[in-house]
Parts: structure tokens; C-alpha cells; sequence
């Protein structure tokens, strides 16, 4: 089965960057913990209103149940109103040669 990526950029209102941060602590540590999660690490830019967490799951499986799990429907209630968007792109891993 193929390695999973995926790219989550997440631009918050202007000065939600902190609340954003706050919110992201308990789901970065409970996906973390998950079976078939690789790496799941959040980056900001300078201005911390731009966001990208990058995450590599073991296969699409796991990266299915991740997105089922109660600590993913918690962040999307809690940011649903700092967020302006969210952009997520699935990437499956190939050998070019």
C-alpha cells in the first residue's frame, strides 16, 4: 500500500493566529498517537495567520479513520469561526523509476 501525504493550509482572520494555536494543541497530540500516522507536524508563517500541517499516514485507510475521529470534528467546531480557509490536498506517494 502506498504512503499517504497531505498538505492542510489553514489561513485564519487576521489576529487568530494565537486562538488557532490553542485549538491545534490537543488534535496535533491525539493524531500524533494514532495508528499509521507518520508525522503530523504544523508550521506557520512569520505574520502566524498562514498555516500548513503536513502529515504522512501509513495508507489511506488510516488517514480515513483519522478524518472520523472525534478529535478532528472538535477542530472543525472549534475553528469554524477564526477560520477564513482551508485548503487540503491528499498525495499519494509513487515510484518514478
Amino acid at each position: 500500500m502506498p504512503q499517504i501525504a497531505v498538505t492542510a493550509l489553514l489561513t485564519v482572520k487576521p489576529g487568530q493566529g494565537a486562538t488557532l494555536e490553542t485549538i491545534l494543541a490537543p488534535l496535533v497530540a491525539a493524531t500524533r498517537a494514532e495508528q499509521g500516522c507518520l508525522s503530523y507536524i504544523p508550521h506557520r508563517t512569520a505574520e502566524a495567520d498562514r498555516y500548513c500541517i503536513l502529515e504522512q499516514w501509513e495508507s489511506q485507510e488510516h488517514l480515513d479513520r483519522h478524518l472520523a475521529t472525534a478529535h478532528i470534528a472538535a477542530f472543525r467546531d472549534a475553528s469554524a469561526a477564526i477560520m477564513e480557509s482551508a485548503d487540503v490536498t491528499v498525495w499519494t506517494a509513487f515510484d518514478p523509476t
